[in-house]
């Protein structure tokens, strides 16, 4: 499967993005003030939700990409430092993708609330997508791909995330044909439009490979996770 364009439906992901959205905004919804700045950020998302189009392009790989704790495929090397953490053996494939939610509109710049609320819903709907994305198309294609083995789907790995740069997602670019959506990059690595994210999962045949909230955070390491002081002391923890 290559450049699979797989649209979402944002009535099903509008409950997972409205559940980011209040999270984001720290709103307590039996206070009656929260309860009129959620009734704005309603009209916000009313008023932009022409503009919101969630849409992804997926591609799949087989476990030959994934050699020395690194991934090789279409002329392009992606390298993250977690993983050479990944068991020798344990990777059976690679789920590549960018997906975009387009833009929620907002009718003035003049009203700071408005750009606020809108780039808020924005985010919230590329976090729900890629959620429902992960559980919905990419686990049913797993299945179906793979009807009598027990596999699993890594977390999410990808520019910004475990110490990879931003400026990767030009490579991931190169591998998925984004056009089909109308996403393009710049050279900072920026995606247009911003409401994009790109990333891959690893297709695992354990489900004991997980990584902490600390590695996700990462900001890199260019000695690598054996030297990370960080993990030495999680080690030290675990051995206690």
């Amino acid at each position: 499967m290559k450049n699979k364009v797989v649209s979402l439906d944002e009535k099903k992901v509008f409950p997972s993005a409205l559940e980011r959205f209040i999270q984001t905004c720290g709103f307590d919804l039996d206070r009656k003030k929260h309860q009129r700045m959620m009734q704005m950020a309603y009209d916000v998302r009313e008023n932009g939700l022409d503009g919101i189009d969630i849409k992804a392009v997926v591609s799949y790989y087989g476990p030959e990409v994934f050699r020395g704790g690194k991934i090789e495929a279409e002329g392009q090397e992606i390298q993250c430092n977690y993983f050479s953490q990944m068991p020798e053996g344990a990777v059976e494939g690679v789920y590549f993708y960018v997906l975009t939610v387009g833009e929620c509109l907002f009718p003035s710049e003049e009203q700071i609330m408005d750009f606020l609320y809108a780039d808020i819903w924005g985010t919230s709907y590329v976090d729900a997508g890629i959620t429902e994305l992960k559980h919905g198309f990419l686990e049913n294609d797993l299945k179906d791909r793979f009807p009598e083995r027990e596999l699993y789907l890594s977390e999410e790995f990808g520019p910004g995330y475990f110490g990879m740069p931003v400026i990767e997602s030009k490579k991931f670019m190169n591998l998925l044909d984004a056009d089909l959506i109308d996403v393009w990059v710049k050279d900072s690595g920026l995606m247009i439009p911003q409401k994009t994210c790109t990333g891959l999962y690893l297709v695992l045949n354990r489900n004991d490979i997980k990584a902490d909230v600390a590695c996700m955070q990462c900001r890199g390491n260019s000695a690598g996770c054996k030297f990370c002081a960080i993990r030495a002391e999680m080690e030290k923890a675990e051995e206690k």
